[in-house]
């Protein structure tokens, strides 16, 4: 039978050895910075930001709904997995000066993209591009 510790000083040495284990475990993970300087998940948020002015204003082109939830639900457990609570990312995501902050970037990159508020041609031209090359805002669409 072998002894796994037969001496105090071989006590303390496995008690050592756990200890610098245990330091090398990881644990949670803890939140550095606000939500609101989590980039994956504003330019996820204003993305679908994007995406939503878009198929409310051109007839021709609507919403891939269960992309987009799916796509919120991805960027909010990414959110958690950077240390933040689910109460945190949902208070965040819901909160309506945060949504107003989103969607006016969103309209201000729509207007960088040559959309033209009173013109919904141009929102379905960049809508349409958009889904043509397959980017984030163009997974979220769908011509009609």
């Amino acid at each position: 039978m072998t002894r796994i510790a037969s001496s105090p000083a071989d006590m303390r040495t496995m008690l050592k050895a756990c200890a610098i284990a245990l330091c090398c475990v990881p644990g949670p993970v803890v939140a550095a910075k606000g939500l609101a300087q989590e980039e994956a998940l504003n330019e996820g948020l204003i993305a679908i930001s994007m995406a939503n002015v878009i198929r409310k204003t051109c007839p021709s082109i609507s919403a891939r709904m269960l992309k987009a939830w799916l796509k919120v639900k991805s960027l909010e457990a990414e959110a958690q997995s950077l240390g933040y609570s689910a109460q945190e990312v949902s208070a965040f995501v819901n909160d309506p000066m945060k949504k107003k902050r989103v969607l006016s970037v969103a309209q201000e990159r729509l207007a960088d993209h040559g959309v033209i508020p009173d013109q919904p041609a141009t929102y379905c031209t960049l809508g349409l591009a958009e889904i043509e090359a397959g980017s984030a805002i163009g997974k979220l669409l769908k011509a009609k």
